[in-house]
């Protein structure tokens, strides 16, 4: 119903499977399997020309622009969606619904989800990527070294895509769960179907997405002691999550627009989805934030990831920080900002208590 991407009927090789062929080496690789996998998540202003975007054709314009002009992410789901088509229509107020229009009399109006489009368009692709996949995989003399190539390639995009789906920048962020499913499809296939070619290091990154780990340092978690509440009871972890959300807030360390669920995340031992938490103090004061966590046993030991946790989920105003430059620091010097900072480990200390 929705073309996202032209077909082709004839077959090609990808540059990635020309490359290692040896017989028309490709200066640089842009085509390799599943790459068109990243068209769904990319800029306008990396897709390609031949999609032969046309902004003018979209009706309503001014009131989506935005999505559009400022460099967000997802956007060939996003122009699909307000693209005019003779098949269908669509309700603003509905979100992620298509109304398709009767193509003869006596005919009824259906409703399909847009998701369901989106997936359908993502499933060709993978299925194309198999196939072509495939059929290099067979052909090819250097098997070791193009099936890590490869791997690294969508490694990378899969790295890109989290970091889009991160940003939030659009309702259309939210396609990127499916996006991520049909990623998670092709390393489950060379884990299983490739493994005597992969390298340890791309095996070991591609078992971590495929069978993720429980156990596996991600983010914080709460330390079991015994005057603690069972903090792995969803109402008492927000209960406890809520004291440090409104402290911070309240003594001016984390910004206004911060939502309680970055922070709840920061200590549920999982992977960051959304953006990063703005710390507005200096580095330093972070750096005592999470030592008063540590001396005060409020967090279980991170087996040494805890500098490269907080790097991965706080800025300062608005700049990345490095674990190694957070490593370097020392804590604040500023009493105001250790009595504040203590202000707020003791009101989490009475809400854990009680």
């Amino acid at each position: 119903m929705i073309n996202f991407l032209p077909f082709s009927p004839s077959f090609g090789f990808s540059d990635l499977y020309n490359k290692f062929s040896g017989d028309f080496p490709a200066s640089e690789i842009k085509t390799y399997p599943f790459a068109n996998l990243r068209l769904f998540f990319e800029t306008k202003n990396n897709l390609p020309a031949y999609l032969k975007l046309d902004e003018t054709k979209i009706g309503d314009f001014e009131n989506f622009k935005e999505i559009f002009l400022r460099g967000d992410n997802f956007y060939l789901i996003a122009y699909k969606y307000f693209e005019p088509n003779q098949l269908y229509s669509f309700d603003h107020k509905l979100k992620g619904i298509l109304i398709l229009r009767p193509t003869g009399a006596g005919k009824n109006l259906k409703i399909i989800s847009y998701f369901d489009a989106v997936y359908s368009a993502l499933q060709k692709e993978f299925e194309y990527g198999q196939s072509l996949l495939r059929q290099e995989y067979v052909l090819i003399e250097r098997r070791f070294q193009y099936i890590n190539r490869l791997t690294e390639f969508l490694l990378s995009d899969y790295d890109d895509l989290q970091t889009a789906i991160r940003k939030n920048q659009n309702i259309f962020a939210k396609y990127g769960v499916i996006i991520s499913e049909v990623y998670i499809n092709v390393f489950r296939n060379f884990y299983s179907n490739f493994v005597d070619y992969l390298s340890d290091e791309n095996f070991t990154a591609i078992k971590n997405l495929v069978y993720p780990s429980k156990k596996e340092v991600q983010s914080f978690r709460f330390a079991v002691r015994i005057n603690f509440k069972h903090v792995n009871s969803i109402e008492a972890k927000e209960l406890v999550v809520l004291s440090f959300y409104n402290g911070l807030r309240d003594m001016g360390f984390i910004a206004e627009s911060t939502v309680f669920e970055q922070l709840y995340d920061l200590f549920d031992n999982r992977r960051r989805e959304k953006e990063k938490i703005i710390w507005i103090k200096d580095a330093t004061s972070l750096h005592s934030f999470y030592k008063l966590l540590e001396d005060e046993k409020i967090i279980e030991d991170s087996e040494n990831k805890h500098w490269k946790i907080l790097a991965d989920y706080f800025k300062i105003g608005e700049t990345d920080i490095e674990a190694a430059e957070l490593k370097k620091l020392k804590g604040t010097t500023s009493a105001k900002v250790k009595d504040n900072l203590n202000a707020v480990i003791k009101e989490f200390n009475l809400n854990i208590h009680t």
